[in-house]
């Protein structure tokens, strides 16, 4: 009986530290030198970069789950992006820097963008970027966060990238070792950060459900970036967003040899993404 507990105890570790884990990739290192860090309000961290030359865009970049700004280093090293967009990355509440001193999580999309809110607000109305396209792009968990604040938001944010985001609450229920780590024995053994995101997990087709009234709202220039071998979050998802998202001036790219590291493995997609969305906002209006 020992051993059978201990063998579902490993299994449950493997599966939710494969699935989490993984979905947030990091470089190893720090690379770009011209990057620097703030807290904005006493409550949200963020690295910024500012374009080398002309400035196209603004970009905010939202992390999954679990993750940090961090994530972002590969894409801002794209030569395009460094050249001509101003880079905001944004540690979410409950990630990072951005960790209050209770040690909060904010599972709940709406206290995501509430938190997120002020320097949404900030960055659009700032002399910086007043006259320049404001652009969001989120990865995985950071999708739903990116389509919360487009649709809360659609006069200060002007087109979206979705990279291997979830969106079908029908595929993306909580599996069964997302269940078993709610159980004590098994947090205390896969530590602090991936409790965190896999209270994250738990309540992810919830807020999609809440997601999908107001998806039609959404009428700005989007690219769905999605991996046909993505088993994390499944294409589905991708293919659902193209029905819900009726208004918007969309992009569909499937590739069929990408995974869920999107933005880490082939960062120029992404880089090539963000250039088409801020190219039809600018196009727009004219």
């Amino acid at each position: 009986m020992k051993y059978l507990l201990m063998g579902f105890i490993t299994v449950v570790i493997s599966g939710l530290l494969f699935s989490q884990l993984s979905a947030e990739e990091s470089p190893d290192n720090r690379q770009l030198l011209n990057w620097h860090s703030d807290i904005f309000q006493g409550q949200l961290a963020w690295l910024e970069q500012p374009s080398s030359q002309t400035t196209k865009a603004t970009l905010i970049a939202i992390h999954g789950t679990p993750g940090s700004a961090d994530a972002w280093q590969a894409l801002m090293a794209q030569p395009n992006i460094a050249q001509h967009y101003r880079v905001i990355a944004i540690d979410r509440p409950g990630w990072g820097s951005s960790k209050d001193a209770q040690q909060r999580m904010y599972p709940q999309l709406a206290d995501q963008v509430a938190l997120i809110e002020p320097i949404i607000e900030h960055t659009s109305w700032s002399e910086q970027t007043s006259e320049t396209p404001t652009i969001l792009v989120g990865h995985s968990w950071g999708g739903p966060v990116v389509l919360a604040l487009a649709q809360r938001f659609p006069e200060l944010i002007d087109g979206i990238v979705l990279v291997a985001s979830p969106a079908d609450p029908a595929v993306s229920q909580p599996r069964w070792y997302h269940q078993a780590a709610r159980l004590i024995p098994v947090q205390w053994l896969i530590g602090q950060r991936m409790t965190d995101s896999n209270q994250e997990m738990l309540t992810l087709d919830e807020e999609l459900e809440k997601l999908k009234p107001e998806l039609a709202a959404i009428n700005m220039p989007v690219v769905i970036l999605q991996g046909e071998k993505d088993w994390l979050v499944k294409s589905q998802n991708a293919l659902y967003l193209q029905q819900q998202l009726s208004n918007a001036q969309l992009q569909l790219k499937l590739d069929e040899k990408a995974n869920h590291f999107i933005p880490f493995k082939t960062p120029e997609v992404v880089a090539d993404a963000i250039d088409w969305v801020t190219e039809s906002v600018i196009a727009s209006e004219h």
